[in-house]
């Protein structure tokens, strides 16, 4: 192979941001990536005439994502669709408008309950606070730290502390005093979730999520295509099993065909648990951080069931009404586990996805590709009767994966009447899918647990994973900076860039002026 001065590992947002900042800047970069293509949790997928979106419908940009993309020359090459957002229950229906549109549908719900109004209140705080510090355009992260910027925050820095923690949530949740709807308002997003993102995503719901028009995928492919242009060489089908170091720097990338790859320095936007459990000598790490990296918990997993349905986009837009749906037929929020019953994903929450006014293309004249979409667990019913993550998977695990999937549509029909009967496609993709296709570990969609008290990352000053026992390897991804997900994985691209070309972590591609 000829030289190369990076080589990235993983062709995901983090792994890809990172490389085209790296192109530009330069240096001769190839990324290798496992899959046939590049996206990982976010790529979409063709079947029968049908694209789908794999995983995230749609994400934030929080003033971070978007200010990347366009200094990456991308954000103008694509339409962005502001997504609408509708919740319903036995007991509301209800569009996520505005603030006070949301509080008057559940007071109305809940007539008795006087703990809504002041519930909201701290959530309105927590939303002027974000849009206050995280402007659709101006963000502290994406340019230098300044004493101006810090100055700014110190009169939230006592709230702050209190918003960060998940006990605090619970604290304002219990002015809430219907048990059952109290329970929804504490647990509802990912498990453990701080007050901070809780009252956070109200106000993304309402103001920050939006869809690229055309699918993820072509999404990733303008990425993909303004690297390669940059001049980086993109290697789809290659995975790296072994990472070999010598004397505190990575020395040779082996792939599994055997192939040794070499290069000056690497960014690894993989799995980080992949990364320190199965690819490096283990003498390099601490003995008790990799234990904790062992043990720690992940965020959840998504159960996906892609349908192709005979409805077309605006008949169905009529009847949603909105291109995410959720639909909770208790207020249980439940976490599935290995130990929960066989008959559990009756009882979840499911969102109900389509972009088909917004990507026409992705389904035959008169169809629409519809995402079904709730938590579930890797582990669950021992591996999904498949016994554990081997390939192929058994007949029994196809034929339970579809009779787990259908469960999902009898309830999606609460939202869409004859959904069940409309189906011409029909594909479940489990956790187990999730690992194969991104090598995420149990298929988890956002990296390390969001709960404080255990992630790996929340630790301060830093709050990152970034550097390594390898002086020439740093990671990006979302993995390596707190608090994970879509936003973590495209700043910590553009900070590990930087770092890896010996510039500052927030340095502008091009300088001002």
């Amino acid at each position: 192979m000829r030289t190369f001065d990076v080589v990235v590992i993983g062709a995901g947002l983090g792994g890809m941001v990172a490389a085209n900042y790296l192109a530009s800047l330069g240096m001769k970069t190839l990324v290798v990536e496992q899959s046939h293509h590049t996206g990982g949790n976010m790529s979409g997928f063709s079947r029968k005439g049908y694209y789908f979106d794999g995983g995230d419908q749609s994400f934030e940009s929080l003033g971070i994502v978007f200010p990347i993309l366009a200094e990456l020359d991308v954000y103008d090459q694509i339409g962005w669709t502001k997504c609408r957002f509708r919740m319903k229950s036995p007991d509301f229906d209800f569009f996520i408008d505005s603030f006070d549109q949301v509080e008057e549908a559940l007071q109305a719900a809940f007539p008795e309950e006087s703990g809504i109004r002041p519930l909201f209140r701290i959530i309105r705080e927590v939303s002027k606070f974000i849009e206050a510090h995280c402007t659709p355009w101006e963000f502290p992260l994406i340019h230098q730290y300044s004493l101006k910027h810090l100055m700014r925050l110190l009169p939230y820095l006592s709230k702050l502390q209190k918003w960060i923690k998940f006990s605090y949530r619970e604290k304002v949740c219990s002015l809430i005093r219907n048990p059952e709807l109290r329970n929804w308002f504490t647990h509802i997003g990912y498990y453990r979730m701080p007050f901070l993102f809780f009252a956070g995503f109200w106000h993304l719901w309402l103001k920050d999520y939006w869809y690229p028009q055309g699918g993820m995928q072509h999404f990733h492919d303008l990425l993909a295509q303004r690297f390669i242009q940059a001049g980086g060489t993109l290697r789809c089908n290659t995975r790296i099993t072994q990472i070999f170091s010598e004397a505190g720097k990575v020395t040779a990338l082996k792939t599994a065909e055997g192939e040794w790859i070499t290069a000056k320095r690497f960014v690894y936007g993989g799995d980080y648990k992949r990364l320190v459990l199965e690819l490096t000598d283990p003498a390099l790490w601490d003995r008790g951080f990799r234990e904790k990296i062992k043990e720690t918990r992940l965020t959840e997993s998504i159960l996906n069931v892609y349908l192709g349905v005979r409805k077309a986009p605006l008949d169905l837009w009529e009847t949603l009404q909105a291109p995410h749906a959720f639909y909770f037929p208790n207020y249980r929020v439940i976490f599935p586990d290995q130990y929960s019953p066989r008959d559990i994903h009756r009882s979840m929450w499911i969102a109900l996805n389509h972009f088909g006014t917004e990507n026409q293309n992705a389904a035959p004249p008169g169809h629409t590709a519809v995402v079904l979409q709730t938590y579930s667990s890797y582990f669950w019913e021992n591996c999904w009767l498949n016994g554990s993550s081997s390939y192929p998977r058994s007949m029994l695990y196809k034929q339970f994966k579809n009779e787990i999937g259908m469960q999902l549509v009898e309830t999606a029909e609460q939202l869409l009447p004859g959904l069940k009967n409309s189906i011409e496609y029909f594909e479940v993709g489990t956790p187990l899918s999730l690992e194969r296709f991104s090598l995420n570990t149990e298929g988890a969609t956002g990296g390390w647990c969001y709960d404080t008290e255990v992630s790996p990352v929340f630790r301060l000053p830093g709050l990152n994973l970034i550097h390594t026992p390898l002086t020439n390897l740093l990671t990006c991804g979302h993995y390596s900076l707190w608090p994970g997900g879509v936003i973590s994985a495209c700043l910590s691209g553009k900070i590990v860039a930087n770092l890896t070309a010996g510039r500052k972590p927030f340095a502008p591609l091009k300088p001002s002026g």
